[in-house]
């Protein structure tokens, strides 16, 4: 592997208002569709051997947006679980959690649809995916 290019999907209401959005399914606000459309001239007449995009429909669409066509979904590159943490501002995790910090301290169990997953979790999800590349 030469080269590895890494894109993250365009704005969410959620990620616009600085709401950890991890399992949520959210669509692209208007700027986040420009987001999209504007990474256009980055992959433009690449040649990507693996084109590999999250289930997320403002992953998915933002690729679309982006010009690339013939990608997998690829369901270890769904975001972080926040659990109990799903849809919360850090800063108001921190009113109950003070020096919260997402690597050290993790997330609390939420309901069935967001359990909630360790730094330990997520990194093996990364791992399996950088071995497919």
């Amino acid at each position: 592997m030469d080269e590895m290019i890494l894109l993250r999907h365009g704005e969410t209401e959620w990620s616009r208002d600085g709401r950890h959005t991890g399992r949520t399914d959210l669509p692209l606000t208007p700027r986040g569709e420009e987001q999209a459309r504007a990474l256009a001239p980055l992959v433009e007449g690449g040649s990507f051997g693996l084109t590999l995009v999250s289930p997320a429909s403002r992953a998915r669409r933002t690729a679309e947006l982006a010009g690339l066509t013939g990608y997998e979904v690829d369901p270890d590159l769904w975001e972080w679980d926040y659990g109990g943490y799903e849809g919360i501002k850090t800063v108001d995790i921190r009113r109950t959690r003070p020096g919260w910090y997402l690597w050290r301290d993790g997330v609390v169990p939420g309901d069935a649809e967001h359990p909630g997953e360790s730094a330990e979790e997520i990194a093996a999800l990364a791992d399996r995916v950088l071995s497919r590349a």
